[in-house]
C-alpha cells in the first residue's frame, strides 16, 4: 500500500536495494526500473516490522523470505479479521493495493506520468487503467473553479464589435 508495487515484487524486494530513503528495485513483470521514496507510514511499518536475517525485506515469523502462497493465506487471515471486526469493507486483495494507490493519487491530481511511475508501470495506459476509478469530483470542482475564472475574465476583455457578424441574406450585397 505504501510503494504501489506489485505484491511479488514487494515480497522480492532485498534490504540491500534500500539507499538512504529510497528503495531501488526492478518490476519482475516488465523490467521498469523504480525508485520508491520511503514515505513516513513506510518508515514507521519497517522500523516495526521484527528483526531478521533474511536478505528479504520482508521475512515471515520465522525470519524467511515469504512466498507468494505463505504471503497470501496470511493476508487472507488478517484482512478477514479487519472484515469480521468492521474495520474495512469486504474485498480488497494485495493486488487492488495497487490499484488504491493510483486512486489516490489521481484524486490528488497528480498526472498519469507521475501515477506510473511510481509503481514501475511501463505505460500511461496502465496508470489510467489503474486508477480509472477515482472520483475526480473535488479535482473537477477545481477546474470548474479555474473556467469560470477565465471565462469572467474573457467577458470583461471582449469588447462587441459595432458591425453584427451574422452573414448578409442571400441576393443583398454591400
Amino acid at each position: 500500500m505504501n510503494t504501489g508495487l506489485d505484491p511479488s515484487d514487494a515480497l522480492n524486494l532485498r534490504r540491500d536495494q534500500i539507499d538512504g530513503e529510497t528503495i531501488w528495485g526492478v518490476r519482475g513483470k516488465t523490467g521498469v526500473d523504480v525508485a520508491i521514496p520511503i514515505g513516513l507510514t513506510l518508515h514507521a511499518a519497517l522500523k516495526q516490522a521484527p528483526q531478521h536475517d533474511a536478505p528479504a525485506l520482508l521475512a515471515n515469523s520465522r525470519g524467511e523470505q515469504w512466498t507468494d502462497n505463505g504471503f497470501s493465506t496470511v493476508w487472507h487471515r488478517f484482512k478477514t479479521g479487519l472484515e469480521a471486526e468492521g474495520l474495512i469493507q469486504p474485498g480488497p486483495t494485495l493486488k487492488g493495493l495497487r490499484h488504491t494507490v493510483a486512486t489516490t493519487l489521481r484524486e490528488a491530481g497528480l498526472d498519469e506520468r507521475r501515477i506510473a511511475d511510481l509503481p514501475g508501470q511501463k505505460t500511461l495506459s496502465m496508470a489510467r487503467h489503474y486508477s480509472r476509478s477515482a472520483n475526480l469530483a473535488a479535482k473537477n470542482r477545481a477546474t470548474m473553479a479555474t473556467l469560470e475564472t477565465e471565462n469572467a475574465r474573457r467577458a470583461r476583455i471582449v469588447k462587441p464589435a459595432a458591425k453584427s457578424v451574422k452573414p448578409e441574406p442571400k441576393g443583398k450585397s454591400a
